[in-house]
């Protein structure tokens, strides 16, 4: 299939076409699941910047020579690696890309999939838009990311160990104050522990097992905005099974919605939460302490994303929380989701709606 691709840098609106943008989506679905790069994922897809005919090599200790690249992942279920603060920091060595090999200790960082490896996810991009400027928001574990994309921030915290009580809001309060319906499926330890949560009567309510999801789509319980931590089928956290974790996602979410009737009216992203030690080779902009971190896949999925489409405008988790903020009026509750991009050149709202293509 022909590739077409977009770049900018600009914060761009949702608001065109008289006011379309707004009335056009009206379901909101984010599925977050873990620990793959873009290079890992979709490093050989053609005409995105990933690792096919670069001729990368990386020194297995450091000091040393680059001697080891990029190579087919002889197995569906990885290694689990290191992705802690200090891991990664020490993978991204000030920019140049080259530590992840000695600091993993392991080739495996370098493991990549094919389109038969990971054959869903891959029509999903061939069909929809796939984003492969899409960095993390914190250069570090799972649960800074985690925050990033419900609060903007991470409040300081750089690794999984979280306070009893998190003080800083989530947009769950400006959604609550603005009578938009939102739900949560699957892992919630991490939003559950927001003070907000625990603090406001009937918020737990809305917190649900990941297999919840199917029914209240099939049930036309669907709330406004939805949030899918680790799908049904499993979060693709190593050494899980890469192809049963996106059959849970293709099978429990993204097939569910195109067949249902919130269709016509729906934007899905499908990302993943932090790099989870495999090798990424484009350097993350450093725009505060925390982040960016390394890339990750994001697919957007709607009868409005631009067919065939590789993004490369710079995003990273806060700009799904833009895109909600900008779709619903709501506040920013962080400087950085104030100055994200809010991923709209994925779609094109002066374009009738398209049918939906199974995954």
């Amino acid at each position: 299939m022909s590739r077409r691709s977009g770049r900018g840098a600009a914060v761009a609106q949702t608001h065109v076409a008289g006011g379309r943008a707004v009335s056009a989506i009206s379901k909101i679905v984010i599925v977050l699941q873990e620990n793959h790069t873009f290079d890992n994922y979709f490093g050989t897809y053609p005409a995105s910047d990933g690792t096919l005919g670069k001729g990368l090599r990386l020194p297995i200790s450091r000091g040393g020579p680059p001697a080891a690249g990029p190579t087919r992942s002889p197995t569906l279920t990885p290694v689990a690696l290191n992705n802690n603060w200090n891991a990664a920091h020490a993978d991204y060595d000030a920019g140049k890309m080259d530590g992840f090999v000695y600091t993993e200790g392991n080739e495996s960082t370098l493991a990549y999939f094919e389109r038969s490896d990971l054959p869903r996810y891959w029509a999903a991009a061939d069909n929809y838009v796939l984003c492969d400027r899409f960095f993390t928001s914190a250069m570090t574990q799972s649960a800074p990311n985690h925050l990033f994309l419900v609060a903007g921030t991470c409040g300081g915290i750089i690794d999984n160990h979280l306070p009893a009580a998190l003080p800083f809001p989530p947009i769950f309060a400006q959604l609550d104050a603005h009578g938009i319906a939102w739900k949560v499926y699957g892992f919630a330890n991490y939003y559950e522990s927001f003070a907000y949560v625990q603090q406001t009567p009937g918020a737990k309510a809305r917190f649900s097992p990941a297999t919840q999801f199917t029914l209240d789509v099939a049930s036309g319980a669907l709330a406004d905005v939805s949030w899918i931590i680790g799908a049904a089928g499993g979060s693709e956290h190593p050494p899980a099974n890469v192809q049963t974790g996106q059959n849970g996602v293709a099978d429990g979410v993204i097939n569910p919605l195109g067949k249902s009737p919130y269709w016509p009216s729906l934007a899905l992203f499908v990302t993943w939460d932090d790099y989870g030690g495999f090798y990424d080779h484009v350097p993350p902009p450093q725009v505060d302490a925390f982040g960016y971190g390394f890339r990750v896949p994001c697919l957007v999925i709607s009868p409005y994303a631009r067919r065939g489409f590789i993004d490369h405008t710079v995003n990273d988790h806060t700009s799904i929380l833009k895109f909600v903020e900008t779709q619903y009026s709501l506040s920013p509750l962080s400087t950085r989701d104030a100055l994200a991009n809010n991923l709209s050149e994925a779609f094109d709202f002066a374009a009738p709606p398209r049918p939906f293509v199974p995954v």
